[in-house]
């Protein structure tokens, strides 16, 4: 995909920091995030700049914002985590098969957070989500998420929670300070921030972790994996 050819401009920092501060530009970005992005996770720059007539090296610093590709990923795994500007942050899944996209959430979750509680569907709630395929069981999802844990060194850092539904602690936990999501749950973090100002809670930050998608530009999912269209990083089978 083209963005990655103007990443790699010495340019490329200055381009960021003038769009952010353009007037519209969380606006767009938004937009993006919810109305286009889950339609079209592959759409190039180009398109998008076209689509909304907008200038292209904005099209590109949303999109970079939004979304990354497995090489990116293995970048930021490889960087020394900085201090945790939160105490406790919360992020979940279902962690069938442990892949990139898995890899990019956890370690959103850990840059931000001192602890991280981490949700782990059940094998019941897992069952009513109306996945392609047969969903390991509880105990197996758990243990291979530990053993990425494990291999970061962020094990002692966390909290594996079984999860319910789909808010779990967070909207009964007053001592949570943000929420880790994607481009396709951001709107997970607005119902719970609903519910916990119901309850007298504290809203959380809600952090949207970039999409991490694979070589044909679709986002790398378990489904994918388990049906045999590609592996954990995102390469053709």
């Amino acid at each position: 995909m083209s963005e990655k050819k103007y990443k790699s401009d010495p340019l490329w920092s200055i381009l960021v920091d003038v769009v952010k501060i353009l007037p519209r530009f969380q606006e767009h970005l938004a937009y993006v995030r919810d109305e286009i992005l889950p339609k079209r996770p592959d759409i190039s720059a180009e398109e998008l700049s076209r689509m909304l007539s907008l200038p292209l090296g904005e099209a590109l610093v949303i999109l970079d914002e939004l979304r990354e590709f497995p090489c990116e990923v293995e970048e930021e795994l490889s960087k020394d985590l900085p201090d945790p500007e939160h105490e406790r942050v919360a992020l979940g899944g279902t962690f069938s098969k442990l892949h990139y996209g898995h890899m990019r959430l956890l370690l959103e979750g850990f840059r931000l957070g001192r602890t991280v509680i981490i949700g782990v569907t059940t094998d019941e709630f897992a069952g009513r989500l109306g996945k392609k395929y047969i969903v390991p069981p509880f105990e197996a999802r758990v243990n291979g998420l530990k053993s990425f844990l494990q291999q970061m060194g962020w094990i002692n850092r966390c909290e594996i929670l079984p999860l319910h539904d789909p808010y779990g602690v967070t909207v009964v936990d007053p001592d949570l300070e943000a929420l880790i999501t994607s481009p396709f749950t951001h709107y997970r973090g607005i119902e719970i921030n609903e519910i916990r100002s119901r309850r007298g809670l504290k809203p959380l930050k809600i952090v949207v972790c970039p999409l991490v998608v694979a070589w044909d530009g679709r986002p790398i999912s378990s489904t994918r994996i388990f049906l045999g269209e590609i592996n954990e990083k995102g390469e053709p089978l």
